[in-house]
């Protein structure tokens, strides 16, 4: 997770300078509220380009299956030769949550230590990886979700991953989790607030994954009322994010602005910031490339004759 962080935050930084090229997503729809989406990307000076795949099926989440399903092509920027074939699903768990991480480290409170995390899947775990990772102080994670058994399982998982050795996982209700919470982490499928941004402490910093379409939305107003609002990308942003819609993008500053000191982040303790993202194809891009030389060294992997 803290090299995926480290390549995330270099990816926004590229974004926001104009030198990574990241089109809107096409996307067509699938059975039962799914849709597919393809997610092309590459950077100035790179040696690699993307292109991901991605399915999102909500009702996998009732039939107990991933909700996504994803695969990214790595090719040579050069030669447009593919290099790799990458598993997407594993991917985008990872560079989500390095994502929250990196808006955690930019945004929350340096000595954040309590979590308030909404979500009990995939996306949750690598999320409470990233939190942990970028805010060494944190202690306590306060889990919320509508199934029960989805909770427990998570607790259980957490429990035994070592990265999370110094940070106690438990069940909570809403309220409960938001009592005290320096940190708020949204990553589920809901297309409503998930909770009531009236009970939020100040000086709070929230991150929301989960909702990335104009009809859907994880936070209410009352979370973005006041808020400093840092998102992703703007264009992709408000175009997507049911959170932003009548909000003017000039209100928002992109995450790569903030690292880059081209924007401020945090301007005091007692401020509410919130990072709204709805993924980036860089950020496919940044780690897709580090798994890649990674499994080159380590000899992972399947070598494919060329076709």
């Amino acid at each position: 997770m803290a090299e995926a962080i480290e390549a995330v935050a270099e990816g926004f930084r590229a974004l926001s300078e104009g030198r990574a090229h990241a089109p809107a997503r096409v996307g067509v729809p699938l059975a039962g509220e799914g849709v597919s989406l393809a997610m092309p990307c590459s950077i100035d000076g790179w040696a690699y380009a993307s292109m991901k795949v991605v399915n999102v099926a909500p009702a996998n989440v009732a039939a107990r299956l991933p909700l996504i399903h994803a695969t990214i092509v790595l090719t040579d920027a050069r030669t447009g030769r593919a290099l790799a074939i990458l598993d997407g699903t594993s991917v985008t768990a990872l560079r989500t949550g390095a994502s929250g991480g990196v808006a955690a480290g930019a945004l929350a409170r340096p000595d954040a230590s309590v979590l308030a995390l909404f979500g009990a899947g995939a996306q949750a775990r690598t999320q409470l990886l990233g939190a942990a990772t970028a805010l060494p102080g944190l202690r306590e994670a306060r889990v919320v979700a509508r199934d029960a058994s989805h909770a427990t399982a998570f607790v259980a998982w957490a429990r035994t991953e070592p990265a999370l050795a110094g940070v106690a996982v438990r069940t909570a209700g809403a309220a409960e989790a938001l009592r005290g919470a320096d940190l708020v982490v949204t990553a589920t499928t809901s297309a409503t607030p998930v909770f009531d941004g009236a009970a939020l402490e100040p000086g709070v910093h929230v991150t929301a994954v989960g909702a990335f379409r104009p009809t859907a939305r994880e936070l209410d107003e009352a979370t973005l009322r006041g808020a400093r609002l840092v998102v992703d990308e703007r264009h992709a942003a408000f175009a997507e994010a049911g959170e932003l819609q009548g909000l003017r993008p000039e209100d928002a500053a992109e995450l790569g602005e903030v690292l880059a000191g081209r924007a401020p982040g945090r301007t005091s303790r007692e401020e509410r910031t919130i990072f709204k993202s709805v993924g980036n194809a860089v950020q496919d891009l940044v780690v897709a490339a580090r798994v890649y030389e990674r499994a080159l060294a380590e000899g992972f992997g399947e070598e494919v004759a060329d076709l």
